[in-house]
């Protein structure tokens, strides 16, 4: 690991010193994690701010609320794909979809920025900011929570090919990774929220071998 120096120049009254201060391997240990923590977070919150949002403060919360803001830019946009020529909106059955795919992009994203155990607050809060315009803020967060408890368990069986996919373009959108990244992530939440049921039909032995192990760390 390299080693963090400190440049200091004291100033006499008729000589200059300079010197170089090594700091304890702890010190520099702290300094190399904080950076690689910043580092990992950047690209977050340049989507964050390209799009307008003001990043979350430092704090015990950031990671969560920021990618649940993340979550709630990239499903809303499969949100408007998929209701712009209905006009009942978003029918019963396929609000525990929002909740599944809202667990899905903010277990992906935190996984991108290496705070696995963050995506569980963000997808509660995500699914309910999302799902209260169509059912009451109270009627949100119970159908939030029950979506986070059955995505738990469904996923240590794998993922669909399609869920697989809002993964991947969800993650590309947030690292920059393509001029069509948000699009081709609403295309697939909205074919998602067309397919109705909340859990997965066919599994992905690729899928499943990936991303159980992250799953189960930050469950």
């Amino acid at each position: 690991m390299m080693m963090a120096k400190l440049l200091f120049i004291v100033h006499g009254m008729r000589d200059s010193f300079m010197g170089i201060v090594y700091p304890s391997e702890a010190v520099a240990r702290r300094w190399d994690g904080a950076l690689q923590t910043r580092l990992q977070r950047a690209p977050l919150e340049r989507f964050l701010r390209a799009r307008g949002i003001v990043p979350a403060p430092r704090g015990i919360s950031q990671d969560s609320d920021d990618l649940a803001r993340a979550t709630v830019v990239i499903i809303e946009g499969g949100l408007a794909l998929h209701v712009v020529d209905r006009e009942e909106g978003l029918a019963f059955g396929q609000r525990a979809v929002v909740g599944h795919v809202a667990c899905l992009v903010s277990r992906a994203l935190a996984l991108q920025i290496a705070q696995p155990d963050a995506w569980r607050i963000a997808a509660l809060v995500s699914t309910a900011r999302l799902l209260s315009p169509w059912t009451g803020l109270n009627a949100a967060a119970i159908a939030s929570a029950s979506s986070a408890r059955q995505f738990q368990k469904e996923v240590t069986k794998g993922i669909s090919p399609l869920d697989w996919r809002i993964i991947k373009s969800a993650s590309d959108a947030v690292s920059g990774n393509g001029v069509d990244a948000m699009a081709t992530a609403s295309a697939n939440i909205a074919a998602r929220l067309n397919a109705k049921t909340p859990s997965a039909e066919v599994w992905t032995p690729q899928a499943l071998r990936g991303l159980n192990k992250g799953f189960r760390s930050g469950a």
